[in-house]
């Protein structure tokens, strides 16, 4: 065919192409196109067109070359450079699409989808204040630009401004209702919200309108099984990877949601398949070393998985490859929180995570600028600023364990800044916390931003309730943010950190070797470190039957986590229910109902009395528990990793909770709870074996039972709840601290406050 050099196509032929690629008809569009480009060279149209067409058909590197032709035959036309820098965007030449929008915004400056684009092209490369520059530019051109506003959602959220997102997402759905990506958008702002239900709506959404949305299915997976809906986070992972089978990160996803159904097995395929995908990349490499099991079959099985986490730690180390930083996305990093329920020391271990992951990501480590030049408060005439940091300041254990000394400490001597990480929940507990402390920081997604969120605060003493419990404050935990940083027994276990100053605990629960067990510097303070509010007791507590407990027969009951029932205590549950043929072990079924099927199948193997006697209830709401707990006739403390919260409330009770006191702190908290009641015949157990018996006595003997509820009511509103001596004590520690760090030392081994400064 005869190419026509200076000619152009007839109007008639360039209305049919484009209704050809309107309708989607890109291959006749592709041929009709082509022809153009033979018989028209020097005509950018032609060639334009061909590179639409390749594009729309998944072709970008094809699109490119037609595309840079288009560009190059018509160069004063904003729509070709702006087309070309489409074709480099998804090809990943950021840096040749940002010069190609540049071209195109030269020529045309008001170019709203030029500015749109370009923001995209800032965003990929993590330049997010020039992408946000660009959104909002784009939007003033044009106000009612959907896409724009979508986009600037995704980019605040990434800039820590969550709710700002969140509005941005919602003026492009108001624009565009059915708008899958602002939708998406949405729910990514929300999940880091903590808006679980809202964010799973807004992906549900999503994926209403375009039901091939991968990455809407994969984060509707990530909020369903932050919500315990581990099922159905397990079908939308799966139906990721129907459409992206070699997606790693949807694989190491599943194999989380795996590993907490108790399914190591199946958990480890998909972790080692991720690892195959991206050898590189050390997340999942950590996953295949360090997935623990929830629920043992048998204490071999326990000491065999150590021996593989430990090995596994020292083989990452020699591991060559990136770590993710950490943020809201961190995963299940760092694997270590069911350690603690071994009945191992787990200094060694905790410290040598820390060393590793300490050299995998560097931006864990920092110093706060004004720790550099720090001097005491007490040279400065103002009070002793103390953070408390935590996920759980909330309505759980940990917010109603540490209320009491957020709300009680002397205001005259210190300030109280009260800090959430950005995953905490927001309930009434919550609010009622806030409204106790001098000041509430809540803090940003990313961790740099809540090093940096912190580091403004210019505490004297940085108070982490618990570290292990969730991936932000063990990363932020990494950093020093303040001259004293403190732990404590929100989560009973050594934090490895080398960071961490101070391990606060009691005299009473700890035993006398218990230095060797914390990389802290052990506190002994002479009482629990707790102001614990009583719970309210309910004005009519329901009966047996309305709880779904037999009327008649003992009730023994163990209301707590089935993952602290550690194989050997399985011997102490048979016993009783050998020795109580008509009474009954009560326990609750769990977060996740697969943890109860896995417990009953180990008792299959190895105790098949307990299937038929214990009796499990579903979660109860508080009420019902309160109202458990005082039917109960005995509690029985889980062996290695007692009652922390359970024990408060079933003193407000008095029901009586039978104890051994194990190796380390986490078993010795009952007992020592005793002890600083001064309890003289507390059912505490002075050996495994006498375990059983001792629960079975106080089962058999109404008169004694009825008895000691009434002591322990009497002892625990004198010695236990809302306890001040605890709150003083926890002042001359604070104090104590901050004066031996402006003398440039620490606490000296055995420190703990004089009886007399509490009186």
């Amino acid at each position: 065919m005869e190419a026509h050099a200076g000619l152009q196509p007839s109007p008639q032929e360039i209305n049919t192409l484009v209704a050809l690629f309107t309708e989607g008809r890109y291959t006749e569009a592709a041929t009709l196109a082509q022809t153009m480009t033979v018989r028209f060279p020097l005509h950018a149209f032609g060639w334009r067109m061909l590179g639409l067409v390749f594009m729309q058909m998944g072709r970008s590197a094809d699109a490119l070359v037609f595309l840079q032709k288009a560009a190059v035959l018509s160069p004063d036309d904003a729509g070709a450079y702006s087309n070309l820098g489409n074709a480099l965007k998804e090809l990943g030449r950021l840096n040749e699409a940002e010069v190609s929008y540049r071209r195109a915004l030269q020529i045309k400056p008001d170019y709203a989808a030029a500015h749109n684009n370009l923001g995209i092209v800032f965003n990929d490369l993590g330049r997010l204040e020039e992408a946000e520059a660009s959104y909002r530019l784009a939007i003033q051109i044009k106000p009612d630009f959907a896409e724009a506003h979508s986009n600037l959602g995704n980019t605040l959220k990434e800039l820590g401004q969550l709710e700002e997102g969140g509005a941005s997402c919602r003026r492009a759905l108001v624009i565009q209702p059915d708008f899958a990506d602002a939708h998406y958008n949405l729910g990514t702002v929300l999940q880091e919200l903590g808006q679980l239900d809202d964010a799973m709506a807004s992906y549900r959404r999503a994926l209403e309108v375009n039901p091939d949305f991968v990455d809407a299915h994969n984060n509707l997976g990530t909020v369903l099984q932050e919500l315990g809906q581990l099922d159905d986070a397990m079908a939308s992972y799966r139906r990721t990877l129907k459409t992206r089978p070699d997606d790693a990160n949807v694989h190491s996803n599943l194999g989380t949601v795996l590993q907490e159904l108790g399914q190591l097995d199946d958990a480890m395929a998909s972790y080692r398949r991720a690892l195959r995908l991206q050898p590189h990349i050390l997340k999942h490499a950590i996953h295949a070393h360090l997935a623990l099991p929830i629920i043992f079959d048998t204490s071999d099985a326990v000491a065999a998985c150590r021996e593989r986490y430990q090995t596994g730690i020292a083989a990452l180390m020699e591991t060559l490859g990136t770590l993710e930083k950490p943020g809201t996305k961190v995963g299940t990093y760092p694997f270590s929180f069911y350690l603690a329920y071994h009945n191992y020391n787990d200094r060694a271990v905790m410290e040598a995570l820390c060393h590793f992951l300490r050299g995998k990501l560097p931006d864990v480590t920092t110093t706060s600028p004004h720790v550099l030049g720090w001097h005491p408060p007490t040279t400065r005439g103002r009070c002793i600023r103390v953070g408390f940091l935590s996920q759980f300041l909330v309505g759980h254990t940990i917010g109603q364990l540490f209320q009491g000394f957020i709300q009680h400490l002397d205001r005259s001597r210190f300030e109280v800044v009260v800090i959430h990480t950005p995953k905490a929940k927001r309930d009434s507990f919550s609010q009622n916390i806030d409204a106790l402390a001098d000041r509430v920081l809540n803090l940003p997604a990313q961790l740099e931003s809540q090093q940096q969120a912190v580091m403004a605060e210019k505490l004297d003493v940085l108070f982490y309730p618990d570290i292990g419990m969730a991936a932000s404050t063990y990363f932020l935990a990494f950093a020093r943010l303040a001259p004293v940083q403190a732990v404590s027994w929100g989560h009973p276990d050594t934090t490895g950190l080398d960071t961490m100053d101070y391990f606060v605990s009691a005299a009473p629960i700890e035993p006398e070797n218990a230095e060797e067990h914390y990389t802290e510097r052990l506190i002994r303070l002479n009482r629990m470190p707790c102001f614990y509010q009583p719970v309210m007791v309910p004005t009519q507590i329901l009966g047996r039957a309305a709880l779904g407990l037999p009327e008649t027969g003992t009730l023994y009951g163990c209301p707590q986590s089935l993952f602290k029932l550690h194989p050997d205590f399985d011997g102490v549950l048979a016993a009783i229910a050998v020795g109580d043929p008509a009474g009954h072990i009560v326990l609750l079924e769990g977060k996740h109902s697969a943890w109860a099927t896995l417990l009953k199948d180990r008792w299959a193997k190895n105790a098949p009395l307990l299937l038929e006697r214990v009796l499990f209830l579903p979660h109860q709401p508080l009420d019902r528990f309160m109202a458990l707990i005082s039917h109960m006739d005995v509690l029985l403390d889980p062996i290695y990793f007692g009652s922390g919260n359970t024990l408060y409330q079933a003193m407000v009770y008095g029901t009586p909770v039978v104890t051994w006191p194990g190796p380390f702190m986490r078993g010795r908290i009952v007992a020592g709870a005793y002890r600083q009641m001064g309890i003289a015949d507390a059912p505490i157990a002075l050996h495994l074996q006498d375990y059983a018996n001792v629960a079975l006595a106080l089962g058999r003997d109404p008169e004694r039972n009825h008895a000691l509820r009434q002591t322990l009511r009497e002892a625990a509103n004198l010695e236990l709840l809302a306890d001040m001596r605890a709150v003083r004590e926890f002042e001359i520690f604070l104090e104590a601290a901050v004066a031996a760090a402006g003398r440039g030392e620490q606490l000296p081994t055995g420190w703990k406050p004089k009886i007399q400064e509490v009186q």
